[in-house]
């Protein structure tokens, strides 16, 4: 699809540029004949002839607006390949640390049950308080 907006776009351009140069020959040969056969300021006559190039350069307009829509559509492209690329890396990073994170709790409280026979009911009411926020948060 790019490739067909690039070449697209070119040949417009081309077209109108191509056209601007037929035209401005042609108003050269034109405004010389008239000018040997009437008289009169050249500028008035190219001033006069001028007017016609109007659909030349919607063209050229047109075909840089198709190249530019292009080279936007590209340049998206890669955006979003890289921010769903980077968003990728990012899930794995947070999975790993979840793991990590869940391992590691859980080693914690069998020691702290296995040592706090002693402990009151209130610091184990408390470290799974801090358990249950821990996963709340990465939930």
């Amino acid at each position: 699809m790019k490739k067909f907006l690039i070449s697209f776009g070119a040949i417009l351009v081309l077209i109108g540029a191509g056209g601007i140069v037929n035209h401005i020959s042609m108003t050269f040969k034109a405004v010389q004949e008239e000018q040997e056969m009437y008289g009169g300021s050249l500028e008035f006559m190219m001033l006069q002839l001028s007017g016609s190039m109007g659909p030349y350069l919607t063209l050229i307009i047109g075909g840089g607006i198709i190249i530019a829509l292009s080279a936007f559509l590209h340049e998206y492209q890669k955006h979003n390949e890289l921010n769903s690329q980077l968003i990728q890396v990012l899930s794995e990073q947070l999975s790993t640390k979840e793991v990590i994170e869940k391992s590691a709790p859980q080693s914690k409280p069998d020691n702290l049950k296995l040592n706090s026979d002693s402990t009151s009911t209130s610091d184990l009411d408390e470290t799974e308080q801090k358990k249950d926020e821990r996963l709340y948060w990465n939930g």
